[in-house]
């Protein structure tokens, strides 16, 4: 029986240099779409290794049948798991995420088992998110989801836009 902790992973995210070319490349060569962009958005809170920081970031989200691909660019050299990650392995595969229903109990049993939280973001739309030094593969982190019934019904839409996606605009 799986361990049920959190969900199973539905997301991989990259950091990538330039988020616009890494969506054109994500749909016109790989098929992926449509994108939905937010740009240049600060966290309504961020600690990093147990300090307040203030990374500024731009998002973008698609679906593969259901793998959600996300991808984040850096817009300053604030402290982030993400700016970690780029100087350590440069760009690309940065993390897996999985939806939790309850973030504070999940983060427990994961800092039970020994895996350290490395970053907690608050957006502002409300939507916390936690990264852990998991190690999946080197580099790697896991990020925890607050499973809310409006968070699942992004995402369910973002999906459904994807089914429907003919490829003709790279991003919604």
């Amino acid at each position: 029986m799986r361990d049920q902790r959190f969900e199973s992973i539905f997301q991989v995210a990259y950091v990538v240099e330039d988020i616009d070319a890494a969506v054109t490349h994500w749909a016109r060569v790989l098929g992926v779409g449509p994108f939905f962009v937010v740009r240049r958005q600060r966290y309504a809170e961020c600690v990093y290794r147990g300090q307040p920081t203030d990374p500024e970031v731009s998002l973008a989200f698609a679906y593969s049948g259901d793998l959600n691909i996300e991808l984040v660019q850096l817009h300053d050299e604030a402290p982030s798991v993400f700016r970690d990650y780029v100087t350590a392995h440069g760009y690309g595969l940065q993390h897996v995420g999985c939806f939790a229903d309850d973030i504070a109990q999940a983060s427990k049993d994961l800092a039970a088992a020994g895996v350290r939280e490395l970053q907690r973001n608050v957006s502002t739309a409300g939507v916390e998110t936690r990264f852990f030094d998991t190690e999946l593969h080197p580099g790697a982190q896991l990020e925890l989801i607050a499973a809310t019934p409006e968070l699942r019904g992004r995402f369910a839409a973002m999906k459904a836009a994807a089914e429907t996606w003919d490829g003709r605009k790279e991003s919604a």
